[in-house]
């Protein structure tokens, strides 16, 4: 009787196994290594998505915090003063636009808006064909009398019945500000606010001279002489409706691109049914001082490009610009709109 028989032991593996095993494994390597080429890309062009919602996101937020104070001159009615186009880079104080007299009804105070037609001198890298908007108010913030600092320009306003002026605006050196509280105490002068003058304008680059990325600027006057920052990055395009209040009950009665000379398209009474009495389109002065709303236009974009991505696409940008597009180029954009009131000159109209 034979014994059984052991199965035979491997000895290792042949040249074709390990060919086969070598031909799975980089198969298994090469699905792998496309699904994290794949993921590292999602996620970059997620990334890139997030900041240009945000920059857009947050661009809206501040340009409609500023329109709401807009127009701001302390405790009193701002329907007390007449108002006046102020000087965009203004080199003295007068050019900021606030005049007091003793006359009652005759001071004024610039417009809370005002848009120019061109780019001021003060202003670099302008980006043609968006907006370049100056607003103007006085500081939520107060400043004892007695101590103004020197190189700042200040708004003192008088709420006693016996003072010649109804406002003061000076240097800051506390003897310009004379004027005195309700009580009309020489003792108790009323407080002081920082005169606030701020360009909101779209230049071509970030840090120019270094990069090509358009950014949302602002150019304040500060201490005499006007500083210019940049607010967001990636901010393409940036245009405004302005909301005419025809009939002075600060509700917005019609939309036009340019105060200053409407287009007779936006303006006509198909459009913009008139008022009783007939409101003039024709002032400028008038048109300015009866904006109580704003549609703001921002045009955000990608800082970086995606490529295989070709931007077809066309964007609303309001009344005056019309429709953008299409860019046909490899960066992604998006459209963020708002309306803003301007509550300092609307609120103080409402019946």
């Amino acid at each position: 009787m034979n014994p059984p028989r052991r199965p035979p032991r491997h000895q290792g593996f042949t040249l074709v196994e390990l060919m086969v095993a070598v031909a799975i494994g980089l198969f298994l390597l090469a699905g792998l290594s496309s699904l994290l080429v794949a993921n590292v890309k999602t996620r970059s062009e997620l990334d890139k998505s997030s900041r240009q919602i945000e920059n857009g996101r947050y661009a809206l937020h501040l340009l409609g915090d500023e329109l709401q104070l807009a127009g701001f001159v302390g405790v009193s009615s701002s329907t007390a003063f007449g108002t006046v186009a102020p000087v965009a880079c203004p080199a003295t104080i007068a050019e900021l636009g606030y005049t007091a007299t003793t006359s009652p009804g005759t001071s004024n105070v610039p417009f809370p808006i005002y848009a120019l037609s061109t780019a001021p001198g003060c202003l670099e890298n302008v980006k043609a064909n968006t907006a370049v908007v100056v607003l103007s108010r006085v500081s939520t913030n107060v400043t004892a009398a007695a101590s103004p600092s020197a190189a700042e320009i200040y708004f003192q306003l008088s709420t006693c019945a016996t003072d010649t002026l109804p406002f003061i605006v000076a240097g800051g050196t506390a003897s310009n500000f004379t004027l005195k509280q309700k009580d009309c105490l020489a003792s108790n002068p009323s407080a002081l606010r920082k005169v606030v003058q701020r360009i909101y304008f779209v230049s071509t680059c970030n840090e120019c001279g270094t990069d090509t990325i358009p950014t949302l600027k602002v150019a304040e006057y500060v201490n005499g002489a006007m500083s210019i920052k940049p607010l967001v990055e990636g901010i393409e395009n940036f245009q405004m409706d302005y909301g005419i209040d025809m009939d002075a009950n600060g509700s917005p009665d019609c939309y036009t691109s340019n105060p200053g000379s409407p287009p007779a398209a936006e303006v006509a009474t198909a459009v913009c049914p008139q008022t009783t009495p007939a409101y003039d389109w024709t002032v400028a002065n008038t048109n300015w001082s009866n904006v109580v709303a704003v549609r703001v236009h921002v045009l955000a974009r990608n800082t970086e490009t995606s490529p295989g991505w070709t931007d077809t696409r066309t964007y609303d940008m309001g009344l005056g610009t019309g429709v953008v597009g299409p860019f046909n180029d490899a960066t992604k954009r998006h459209v963020y709109s708002t309306v803003s009131r301007l509550m300092n000159v609307a609120g103080q109209r409402e019946q």
